[in-house]
């Protein structure tokens, strides 16, 4: 018979082989391309290549293990002119149903890696799955560029899945600011606003070619999306004192919410993603549609100039 010390002895020490085996995803959700080479064997993690690019460029090269999404895989076109929203329920349960994905699974994301703004469309599929309620995610830094400098090889085989029960639990709607939340912020300063777009565009002098009007929203702080990141050669990768520089120069109150906007979204994403997870910020929201929705909307301000 064995006693009930050696048997809780035998419990804890199972549940601690458990435990040494599970995916540590870091708190800053960045992860380098040594941390991804040394956990490729675990089987929670799926990697997901959603470069911005050519068609093709999966079937040319990727990380090994990993599948592809595209943008238009987690954001919803509305009304055939605002294709900046976030996907549907039903479209993104879907995507992470057919990825084999379940609610144990890690996913790290990975983009292009070679220019200052490329990063984004990772932090895109981080601030989309976790508005859904998934928060096992981690951005690759340096994205296939970084992986490919550490010396990594890459592959040209499609990775097939197996479908998945995944299900929405919950939605993090505290993400996402509308056009009313912008109007408050604008008119009774209830957050700060910051425009992440090219200064081009922020002081009006050239438009994205769906925004109705050029400018920018009233009250806005200004932070380039790319300048939350650093060089390396031909490398970019995430740099959490380049974040910190960039909000204290442009005067931004880390303990107060922010609404990030840009052209639809996309951009705004990636600055929520760098500056939730390495500058600290407390209370980011993203204007879902941003300014192409903005600047279909009747009657609001738009100011020119640089800020």
């Amino acid at each position: 018979m064995i006693g009930r010390k050696v048997i809780g002895t035998i419990v804890a020490t199972s549940i601690l082989a458990v435990a040494s085996f599970a995916l540590d995803l870091p708190a800053n959700k960045l992860v380098d391309a040594k941390w991804l080479k040394a956990n490729m064997g675990d089987k929670s993690l799926v990697i997901v290549d959603i470069r911005d690019g050519k068609k093709g460029i999966y079937k040319k090269e990727h990380i090994p293990g990993a599948i592809r999404w595209k943008e238009s895989d987690i954001r919803e076109v509305r009304y055939k002119e605002v294709p900046g929203y976030i996907g549907s329920p039903l479209q993104i349960t879907r995507l992470m149903q057919k990825s084999g994905i379940t609610k144990d699974s890690n996913i790290v994301f990975y983009s292009d890696g070679t220019g200052a703004g490329s990063y984004t469309i990772a932090g895109l599929a981080v601030y989309i799955t976790e508005y859904y309620g998934f928060k096992n995610t981690a951005v690759l830094n340096g994205g296939l560029a970084g992986w490919k400098a550490a010396g990594f090889a890459v592959d040209n085989k499609t990775v097939k899945t197996k479908k998945s029960a995944w299900k929405i639990t919950e939605m993090n709607t505290q993400n996402i600011a509308s056009i009313y939340d912008v109007d408050s912020a604008v008119e009774l300063k209830t957050a700060q606003i910051v425009d992440t777009r090219p200064d081009f565009q922020v002081n009006g002098t050239k438009k994205h070619p769906k925004v109705k009007k050029a400018g920018h929203v009233p009250g806005a702080n200004y932070i380039f999306v790319g300048n939350f990141t650093k060089a390396d050669g031909k490398v970019v990768y995430l740099d959490a004192a380049n974040a910190k520089a960039q909000f204290a120069k442009a005067n931004v109150d880390m303990n107060k919410p922010v609404i990030w906007y840009c052209n639809t979204s996309w951009y705004a994403s990636g600055a929520w993603f760098a500056g939730k997870y390495l500058g600290g910020l407390k209370g980011a929201k993203v204007y879902d549609g941003s300014m192409v929705d903005y600047s279909r909307s009747p009657k609001r301000k738009f100011v020119k100039g640089n800020i």
